[in-house]
């Protein structure tokens, strides 16, 4: 049975450590049906609050209609200092179906962005390169990163793939003169083109960025990669789990590609691999492959019960087995320890500003653990 099939079941559900192993599960997955994203937003609004943190998990996702009628329902519930989950799936809309609900959306979106989705919709492609250009010149210049501008540089560049008017030729071009530098923005860019357009022969490349000391960039790699969904790209990544500098987002690409040749390399790393944190985030990998082969890893994991200090453990080993219905004597304990350690974790939020990033001197990769103490990655709570 293929990995939709076996999750459908699943993807609203009353036990809230399943519920939340699917979000998890299903985050980075490229092609979540869009009425699974409906039925979960539906889930998050009407049940007046209580499960508004399904909503910080679907920031990757695609929205319809239906899924965006949901959201304006919700907006007019929440209070203003609740709302930003919503701002974030917001940014997720396509221009031209934002433009037709304008009247309901127009207190929550800036005057900036409407001017934007104009300008995506009815300007020439002279007028629409020229913004993108310079868009490009204001990230460069920036001191630090600024994610608004990152936003709407994105969505020039998706208009200018769907016109048509970035060519696969330009994007070749980019992609050859900044694969041994530095990567400037025009060239993160151009990684997330080569996704769009599913441009196969990039996948090497795109695996060898891997290696790249850039998060920004990194993602955005990631991204790409799973949106082609197949062993080219697996046996593409293989190598760079093998090296230390690539070792957590190789992995992350090879979670999220749903194959047997994937669990094949998970399987194979994880038994190489030396390192605690490292060994967890195959475990979490094999786990969201939802595969029985990937059945004597998990037990062996569980087992020998490895400190693990960038995934819950009891989480992801609950929803894996109840998701494949599959019976273990320590399942029920299992999913109190991870009751009790979200309530502790949304105790920990309540004490925090509400969702603002964690600021450190120090740089904080997307996937370390999250210096607030919540023992999460960074990405899945103060960074998300």
């Amino acid at each position: 049975m293929a990995f939709l099939q076996k999750i459908e079941p699943y993807v609203v559900s009353g036990d809230p450590i399943v519920q939340q192993f699917v979000l998890q599960a299903l985050e980075e997955y490229p092609h979540v049906p869009n009425e699974w994203t409906e039925r979960l937003i539906e889930k998050a609004v009407r049940s007046h609050g209580k499960h508004r943190e399904i909503l910080w998990d679907l920031r990757n996702h695609s929205l319809s209609e239906r899924a965006l009628l949901l959201l304006i329902e919700g907006l007019k519930r929440e209070k203003a200092g609740e709302a930003r989950p919503y701002f974030n799936l917001l940014d997720n809309v396509e221009p031209a179906l934002a433009i037709k609900y304008k009247a309901e959306l127009k207190p929550y979106i800036s005057n900036g962005t409407w001017e934007l989705y104009e300008l995506l919709l009815h300007g020439t492609k002279e007028e629409v390169w020229r913004e993108y250009e310079r868009m490009l010149a204001l990230l460069e210049e920036n001191v630090s990163y600024n994610d608004l501008q990152f936003r709407r540089t994105k969505k020039i560049a998706a208009a200018l793939v769907r016109n048509g008017w970035m060519t696969e030729a330009e994007i070749d071009d980019i992609l050859q003169a900044e694969k041994e530098e530095w990567f400037s923005f025009a060239g993160v860019f151009a990684v997330y083109a080569a996704g769009r357009l599913k441009l196969e022969k990039h996948i090497p490349l795109l695996a060898s960025l891997l290696v790249k000391d850039d998060d920004i960039l990194l993602e955005e790699v990631v991204s790409a990669l799973l949106g082609f969904q197949s062993d080219a790209v697996v046996k593409a990544v293989a190598p760079y789990v093998e090296k230390q500098e690539s070792v957590i987002f190789a992995i992350s690409v090879l979670a999220n590609t749903k194959s047997t040749l994937a669990v094949d390399v998970l399987k194979n790393a994880y038994r190489r691999e030396m390192d605690d944190d490292i060994k967890s985030l195959l475990f979490e990998a094999l786990c969201q492959q939802l595969s029985e082969e990937a059945l004597p890893e998990i037990n062996e994991y569980m087992e020998k019960r490895r400190n693990a200090a960038m995934i819950d453990t009891e989480l992801i080993a609950y929803g894996f087995y109840r998701v494949m219905g599959i019976e273990h004597p320590n399942l029920e304990k299992w999913g109190q320890i991870a009751l009790e350690k979200e309530k502790r974790y949304e105790q920990l939020q309540h004490q925090l500003p509400l969702k603002v990033p964690y600021r450190n001197v120090n740089k904080i990769g997307r996937n370390d653990p999250c210096p607030c103490g919540s023992g999460k990655k960074y990405k899945k709570c103060c960074g998300a």
